[in-house]
């Protein structure tokens, strides 16, 4: 539970970062979005002459330790409440890693826009439409002359080839 939460912290933040850093999205859609414009606020007030980029990542900082905080001080109460026993009895008691009601809701909000103007970027998806033409075109290439391949990763069986492949493949990225 704990490793989801932890996960979508850095996830989400981390790709604000690199959707601002890389202009798919700018300060001004993020300030829809009230986690942020929230922090954001805060970081201007606190320091007026704040050049964009540092603004940027005071603001991100703060939002990642909001979000810790939260899930701290809830994950707390819940297991003060619950008061499970054992690992067996965790498995009982329903959700003990969790965000605040209010947070969970902005948190959700946060990441409803990172997939419709980031993830659903046009530029994101003619890049993700190439990468795919390009893994298709290398798995037929290395099926089609195996010997494109380093010796380690050709095989006379057909499965353990394709197998290798997509090992091989795989590995590139």
């Amino acid at each position: 539970q704990l490793t989801n939460l932890a996960d979508e912290i850095a996830y989400n933040n981390h790709d604000i970062d690199d959707g601002l850093r890389s202009g798919l999205l700018t300060v001004e859609q993020m300030q829809s979005v009230p986690i942020f414009a929230r922090h954001y606020a805060q970081v201007q007030a606190a320091w007026p002459d704040l050049p964009g980029r540092r603004v940027v990542s005071e603001t991100i900082r703060r939002m990642i330790n909001t979000l810790i905080v939260d899930v701290t001080q809830t994950t707390s109460a819940r297991l003060l409440e619950a008061r499970p026993a054992d690992a067996e009895a965790v498995k009982h008691c329903g959700p003990l890693v969790a965000f605040s009601e209010g947070l969970r809701q902005e948190a959700d909000v946060l990441k409803k826009f990172l997939f419709e103007n980031l993830y659903r970027h046009y530029k994101v998806i003619r890049m993700t439409t190439k990468a795919r033409r390009i893994v298709r075109e290398l798995f037929s290439a290395f099926i089609h002359e195996p010997r494109l391949l380093p010796p380690d990763y050709r095989h006379g069986d057909e499965l353990k080839q394709a197998r290798a492949i997509s090992d091989y493949i795989a590995g590139m990225t």
